[in-house]
C-alpha cells in the first residue's frame, strides 16, 4: 500500500466515522458499519479476492 492510498483510506475512514458519530439512528450506525467493512475488506489483501463489488 502506497501513500496515495493510505491516505483515501484515511480520508475514507474519518468521513465514515463522522457519518457513525453523528448518526442519528441504529439503523443509520448499522449502514455506516457495513460500509466500513466492505473497505476494509477491499483494502486487506487476503481479503480483497472475496469481495464482489
Amino acid at each position: 500500500m502506497n501513500q496515495a492510498n493510505l491516505m483515501k483510506l484515511g480520508i475514507t475512514a474519518g468521513i465514515l466515522f463522522a457519518a457513525y458519530k453523528f448518526a442519528p439512528n441504529a439503523t443509520a450506525k448499522a449502514m455506516v458499519l457495513g460500509v466500513a467493512g466492505v473497505v476494509v475488506a477491499k483494502n486487506t489483501p487476503v481479503l480483497n479476492q472475496y469481495v464482489a463489488i
